[in-house]
C-alpha cells in the first residue's frame, strides 16, 4: 500500500469513528437533562464539522484517484432539501428559500451535489449572508442551479481565481471541493461550470450549470 492509499484509508476509518461518536453522543444527550444538554451542544456542532471534514476528504480522495460517482437521474428538489438540513444544523437562523419545480429532473450524483450545494450554503453562511436563495431549472438537457444570497459578495480574488472564500470554522478546502465536483460532472461534449459573480443589487451568486 503506498502513502496516498494509507492516508485514503486512514481518512474513510476516521469518518466511521467520527460518525460512530456521534451516534453514540447524540443517543446519551437525549437522556440528560437540558442543561448539560446545551453545554455540550457547542462541543458536538464541532465534532459534525470535523465529520463532515472527513467526509470531503475522502470525497476528494476518491475523486481523483478512482472518480467512482457515477450518475443518474435525479430530482432537484430533493437534492436541495438535503443540502438544506445538513446546513441547518450547523446554521439554523439563516433563512433558505427554494424556487424549484418539484418535477425539475437532472442527470448527476446526488450525493456529490448534495455535498456541494451544502458547502455553497456554508461559504454564504460564514460570510455573513442572513437569507440565501436556491433555485434549479431544466436548461435544454442539462440543468442550471444558483446559489444567491444576502451576504457581502465575493473578496475580488476569489473572483479572480486567485484566493479561497474560507472563512473561520470552514471546511479548509474552500470552493476548491466544489468545484471538482462539478468538474466530475463534466461529458466529452460539455463541461459542467462552477461561476462564481456578484449581484447587481447586492450578495453573491454561485451558478452550477450541468450538462
Amino acid at each position: 500500500m503506498n502513502l496516498k492509499d494509507l492516508a485514503g484509508a486512514i481518512i474513510h476509518d476516521l469518518k466511521n469513528q467520527l460518525h460512530s461518536v456521534l451516534l453514540e453522543g447524540e443517543k446519551a444527550m437525549r437522556d440528560m437533562p437540558e442543561e448539560y444538554r446545551d453545554k455540550l451542544y457547542p462541543v458536538f456542532a464541532r465534532s459534525r464539522r470535523v465529520h463532515q471534514d472527513a467526509m470531503q476528504l475522502v470525497t476528494l480522495y476518491r475523486l481523483q484517484e478512482r472518480g467512482n460517482f457515477p450518475a443518474d437521474d435525479a430530482w432537484p428538489a430533493d437534492t436541495v432539501k438535503h443540502a438544506i438540513e445538513c446546513f441547518q444544523v450547523h446554521w439554523p437562523d439563516v433563512e433558505v428559500r427554494v424556487e424549484i419545480d418539484p418535477d425539475c429532473q437532472g442527470y448527476y450524483n446526488d450525493s456529490l451535489m448534495q455535498m456541494a450545494l451544502t458547502n455553497l450554503l456554508n461559504n454564504s453562511a460564514q460570510a455573513g449572508a442572513k437569507t440565501i436563495s436556491v433555485s434549479a431549472q431544466e436548461q435544454g438537457p442539462g440543468l442550471l442551479v444558483r446559489v444567491s444570497d444576502d451576504g457581502p459578495g465575493y473578496p475580488d480574488d476569489v473572483l479572480d481565481g486567485n484566493g479561497d472564500s474560507d472563512k473561520e470554522g470552514g471546511t479548509g478546502m474552500g470552493l476548491y471541493f466544489t468545484e471538482l465536483i462539478v468538474a466530475h460532472h463534466s461529458t466529452p461534449a460539455k463541461p459542467a461550470t462552477l461561476d462564481l459573480q456578484n449581484a447587481a443589487g447586492g450578495g453573491a451568486e454561485a451558478i452550477i450549470t450541468l450538462p
